[in-house]
């Protein structure tokens, strides 16, 4: 009776529960349809999803190398023979944790021989130098034009990808629209002097911030990790990472540090911009300790369940049916 008693007290539990959410808000009319964040899962990089499991070309020598060098218990036709990192279950929860925010306009970059200061043009609100003045702005910037929303390369474009005709009526009228201008600023060097002496030495000292459109509203207790988009490997912007406390500060606005001087690149519609990943702000205490004899058991039949099921990821998400720890139901009537 006490057992059907928890297991009804957990259901009741599971209804009644509201889980966590997620809000992303904008004041501009559009932004949800033609530039909403959207989860991890979505954003996958191409070049993870071209990667084959299995290097078939690599799987003799590897066998090889098995049959000369496994430890006792893992056979070299045990199934693991050339497997990429496809299979390894980190990478795969990583790439699907969290929300990405895409660049919701077009803008093209450039910057000083020196990196000290830059050129940022937008679709919509032409050049501005940041980092200088303007009697003092270098020779080497470059002003180049966006391209044109209403050309039949835009249109043949979004065509192409998806789009209706009616669609690209509404995205070339919300690209046009003064709301949606683009605002970068700059953070001069001299509020990190001591980190810039830090920075790779290609890497320009001007830190860009790029005022957004959206807001963020997370459930009390939870903050947001604002870091780069995972494993895309821009080879021009470095997210400057940090937590912000959503649930009473909702902007969230985005820094990055250029990686290269005396270059001129784009950023373009859709692209992917930062990583938000919410957390919950609780900082668990710290205990550092010898095993116990009931760990140490319990290390070895991990052990030897991964010997006799290890495929890739498939014995790591096994683990927790096998050896998770069970929430036991309670009853919400029970008085302490």
């Amino acid at each position: 009776m006490r057992e059907i008693i928890q297991d009804f007290a957990q259901w009741l539990a599971k209804k009644s529960y509201t889980p966590p959410k997620m809000q992303y808000y904008s004041h501009i009319e559009g932004m949800e349809k033609w530039a909403a964040p959207k989860p991890m899962s979505r954003w996958i990089p191409e070049w993870y999803k071209k990667l084959p499991k299995q290097n078939v070309e690599n799987t003799k020598s590897l066998k090889g190398q098995l049959q000369r060098n496994a430890p006792i218990g893992i056979h070299p036709d045990f199934g693991t023979d050339g497997q990429t990192i496809k299979t390894c279950p980190g990478m795969q929860d990583i790439m699907t944790t969290g929300y990405m925010v895409p660049f919701w306009s077009n803008a093209i970059i450039t910057t000083t021989l020196d990196g000290t200061q830059v050129l940022a043009h937008t679709a919509t609100d032409g050049s501005e130098t940041l980092g200088a003045d303007w009697e003092t702005r270098s020779s080497d910037f470059t002003k180049l034009e966006m391209l044109n929303p209403d050309s039949d390369t835009v249109h043949q474009y979004l065509q192409g990808i998806g789009y209706t005709t009616e669609e690209i009526g509404d995205w070339r009228a919300f690209q046009k629209r003064p709301e949606t201008t683009v605002h970068f600023k700059i953070h001069p060097d001299a509020q990190y002097t001591t980190m810039v002496e830090q920075l790779p030495e290609e890497w320009c000292t001007t830190l860009l911030k790029l005022e957004t459109p959206w807001r963020i509203c997370t459930p009390p207790g939870w903050s947001v990790l604002y870091t780069d988009p995972t494993y895309h490997f821009n080879d021009c912007l470095q997210v400057m990472p940090g937590i912000l406390n959503t649930d009473y500060w909702h902007e969230s606005n985005m820094f990055f540090f250029i990686k290269r001087k005396g270059i001129q690149f784009s950023m373009n519609f859709g692209d992917p911009l930062i990583c938000h990943i919410p957390i919950k702000r609780e900082m668990l205490p710290l205990e550092v300790r010898k095993s116990t004899e009931e760990e140490r058991e319990r290390d070895r039949q991990m052990f030897y369940f991964m010997n006799a099921h290890w495929s890739g990821a498939k014995a790591y998400r096994k683990f927790k049916e096998v050896f998770g720890y069970k929430q036991k139901g309670v009853c919400p009537y029970k008085k302490d």
